[in-house]
């Protein structure tokens, strides 16, 4: 111990040796004296730093005879001989009979009256600098004990370990975790606690340390009794004593467990038509839905614990499994087609999917997805090209198309997004059919199948209905504009003529549009309405393009309004803002608010955010609309604190839009500096959807963000499906739970389990929790019971303006 307190003082020495050194030479004694003999103070210092600090603590730690270790100055290894303090550390030159000062007048001075003048001022000088050594000392022995004290109090396991691996110092909580009591960890090599590293890999992870000096990961430890378990690990290196690891561990398997649970309990798990099944690395089957047992035939009782080979019919020799397994190691998944067998022995083919599911490059987790599908099989072999596709043009047929359709308006209909349907027909077929027959006719079909598809993209579906009747469904498009755009395209591209037989013909066409679920919500009505507008065009000279219905002409045109309108609402002041509170409903006060932009147009009046927010984002405006708003609401929230309510916090909406912009970053600072209000006051929600959009850009600039002090938060969690490996990165204080989930948590158990799972997510995470949609006192009561605190909804408030939200302040209670 005695060496190790002079490692310390030696230590402290070297990180302070100039002001040691100032201290010294700045002494009016020395000044004097050294200027009465011509001596230069920068020489002066230059020599004595030398002899005083030219051996470093690594260098006097790594040796075991210290006696005679000749690279040591004689004043440190006087130190180390009489084991010095602070109280006799600057003194101890006096002891030497061949001192650092004599040493330095015998070899630059003659006079040795100098040396005796100069070695009597030591006294003197160098106890000027012992006050200053002595606090530093002081002060680190009080962080010493501090440490110390935060170590032996948290629950979060420590270790030092050297650089072979070896545990130095452990606590208590980190024997608690492992099972190992103190003594025996102190003897043990982290290898014997590591449950995934090989032994050279621990090498080569210890070596990366090393070089970077830190590093936070995920592991997996193996207790005493054998139990495997989830740690997060913090690890710093220094270079003190040869080389130390100092180690925070955390046991992460509650966290980890609420993570699975929140998959396992999903909607999306239990709902799914196909066949879900879930197995650990081992591929022991942990869950699986009902869609699955409704397959197989087989019962919960049956399969759990079991593995996937209890399916297995045989039918597959080794190399196809090998293929398939090499796949998944390979590129983390695999599809493809499997004949399996069911309980009672039937075989069957299963469409299947089977990702593999890693966390920090180890295999947590088998998902396979699975669908029979050996009807349709069966089917395909006998009609699949003469059932769906038109064996002239090799389009999708009538058939074919109404699936494709079918099928599309189920998504859209999950995913709140729209569809448009194009009806088309050829104005002039009729008459090159009977001026130059079927054979020609059939020709002019097929090129002109082959116009429409030359401009349309990958993703849109183009089929013929039968004769001169072609259909395009068009999905993702931006505006109902771009719909105009591409549908005039169409009708320009039949202005070119068609070649037959050496002759040339023109064509025009009339297109008649449907779009759901504005004007339709089933694929008859699709067909039907956009039908009716194609004849619409018809009756008022062909060769054109029109939306179903006068009434829908007429929205169109205000959906077109509302595009050009947006383009100066900002600059004629049209926008507002309002505020809905956030409350705490176990203090029973309001701790925030959310701010909500709102328009009115002049003459088209109240304007809701869902008509023009996508177009602001679509066109660029959201980027100064976004401005405005968190100005404008940062100004409103410094004057409520100016009013005595400075403890209030605003939440604003950000879009992924603004995230892409490299400056907006830039542009947050200057507003937020401008107003003056306080970053701990200021909330920005975006949705998960929004930063999955953009990943890695977005958490690079919501990491920086966060770095200001500003908070962040998820908004509408639940609605999206983005990965928890990735949400554990989010840089989020809050996360906000989604009002449909939280409308019907008094009457839908499985609301509420998901509301549960998704708090519980949340408190692993370290995250706070805010549940939208809060509307009765029933939804206050059961939140309360599930755990949440902050609540925002109509059972308190709607969204109000400024003034409104001011007097609401004052009358709540």
């Amino acid at each position: 111990m005695k060496f190790k307190k002079t490692a310390q003082i030696i230590d402290l020495l070297i990180h302070n040796k100039e002001k040691i050194i100032d201290a010294w030479l700045n002494s009016k004694d020395t000044s004097i004296i050294l200027n009465a003999y011509g001596i230069e103070i920068d020489e002066f210092r230059s020599l004595f730093a030398t002899l005083l600090f030219d051996c470093y603590l690594d260098q006097i730690l790594e040796k075991t005879d210290l006696e005679n270790c000749t690279i040591i100055p004689a004043y440190i290894k006087l130190m180390l001989k009489h084991h010095a303090t602070p109280d006799k550390i600057f003194l101890l030159p006096l002891e030497l009979e061949n001192s650092i000062l004599k040493s330095f007048f015998a070899n630059n001075v003659s006079d040795y009256e100098i040396y005796i003048e100069i070695n009597q001022l030591t006294k003197y000088t160098l106890k000027a600098t012992l006050t200053e050594f002595q606090k530093i000392f002081n002060e680190q022995e009080q962080e010493n004990i501090y440490h110390n004290a935060i170590l032996e109090t948290t629950n979060d396991g420590y270790w030092m370990a050297d650089t072979e691996g070896n545990f130095l110092e452990v606590n208590a909580s980190y024997s608690k975790m492992s099972g190992y009591s103190i003594d025996e960890l102190l003897s043990m090599h982290i290898q014997a606690v590591e449950a995934i590293e090989s032994e050279e890999e621990t090498k080569k992870h210890i070596e990366h340390i090393i070089k970077y000096g830190n590093e936070t990961f995920e592991t997996t430890h193996i207790k005493k009794n054998g139990e495997r378990y989830p740690v997060e690990v913090s690890v710093s290196f220094t270079e003190i004593d040869g080389g130390r690891f100092f180690v925070l561990l955390r046991d992460i398997s509650e966290r980890k467990q609420a993570e699975n649970e929140l998959l396992l309990s999903s909607k999306v798990f239990s709902n799914m038509t196909d066949g879900v099944l879930i197995t650990d690395s081992k591929q022991h089957i942990l869950k699986f839905n009902d869609s699955f047992s409704k397959i197989t035939g087989y019962t919960e009782k049956e399969l759990l614990g079991k593995t996937p080979n209890l399916l297995s019919s045989g039918w597959h020799d080794k190399e196809f499994y090998k293929r398939m397994w090499a796949d998944i190691n390979t590129y983390g998944s695999w599809q493809g087609e499997i004949v399996d067998r069911k309980k009672n022995g039937e075989t069957y083919i299963s469409e299947s999917s089977i990702i593999a599911v890693k966390q920090n490059d180890e295999i947590m987790n088998y998902i396979a997805i699975s669908s029979d599908v050996t009807h349709r099989k069966e089917q395909e072999k006998i009609i699949n090209n003469l059932a769906y596709y038109d064996a002239l043009t090799k389009l999708p047929n009538k058939t074919l198309f109404q699936e494709r359709l079918e099928h599309y308006i189920s998504i859209a209909k999950r995913h709140h997004t729209q569809i448009a349907l194009f009806f088309i027909d050829l104005d002039n077929f009729k008459n090159i059919n009977d001026t130059l027959g079927h054979l020609m006719g059939d020709q002019f079909l097929k090129d002109a199948a082959l116009r429409i598809k030359s401009i349309l993209r990958e993703e849109d579906t183009l089929g013929r209905f039968g004769g001169d009747e072609f259909a395009i469904i068009i999905q993702d498009w931006h505006s109902v504009s771009s719909l105009g755009v591409l549908a005039q395209k169409i009708v320009d591209i039949f202005k070119q003529p068609f070649l037959l037989n050496n002759t040339e013909f023109f064509s025009g066409v009339s297109i008649g549009i449907s779009i759901y679920p504005d004007d339709a919500k089933t694929y008859d009505e699709m067909i039907r309405l956009a039908d009716t507008a194609m004849y619409h065009v018809k009756r008022h000279g062909k060769n054109g393009y029109e939306f179903f219905s006068a009434s829908m002409n007429k929205s169109i045109a205000e959906k077109m309004k509302i595009e050009n309108a947006l383009h100066t609402a900002l600059e004629n002041n049209e926008f507002h803002l309002t505020y809905q509170p956030k409350v705490n409903i176990e203090t029973n006060t309001v701790y925030g608010m959310e701010a909500l932009i709102r328009w009115i147009h002049p003459e088209l009046g109240f304007i809701g955010p869902e008509l023009f927010i996508p177009k602001a984002e679509d066109n660029g405006q959201i980027y100064n609309i976004g401005l405005w708003v968190i100005r404008q609401a940062l100004e409103d929230t410094k004057k409520l604190h100016d009013s005595g309510y400075d403890d209030l916090e605003v939440s604003i909406n950000i879009s992924s839009r603004q995230l892409e912009q490299s400056y907006f970053l830039k542009d947050l600072i200057s507003i937020v500096n401008d107003i003056g209000l306080a970053k701990e006051f200021i909330d920005l929600e975006i949705t998960e959807t929004q930063v999955m959009n953009n990943i890695d850009s977005s958490l690079e600039m919501l990491r920086k963000i966060s770095a200001l002090g500003i908070k962040l938060s998820i908004d509408d969690f639940g609605t999206g499906y983005s990965s928890l490996s990735y949400l554990k990165q989010l840089p989020a204080n809050t996360i906000k739970i989604d009002k449909s989930f939280v409308l019907d948590i008094d009457k839908d158990e499985d609301d509420k389990a998901i509301v549960a799972s998704i708090i519980a997510l949340s408190k692993s995470l370290n995250r706070k929790v805010v549940a939208e949609g809060s509307e009765t006192k029933e939804h206050i009561e059961i939140l309360r019971e599930l755990g949440v605190s902050q609540v925002q909804g109509y059972y308190y408030s709607k969204p109000i303006k400024l003034d409104e939200f001011e007097q609401f302040l004052k009358e709540f209670h």
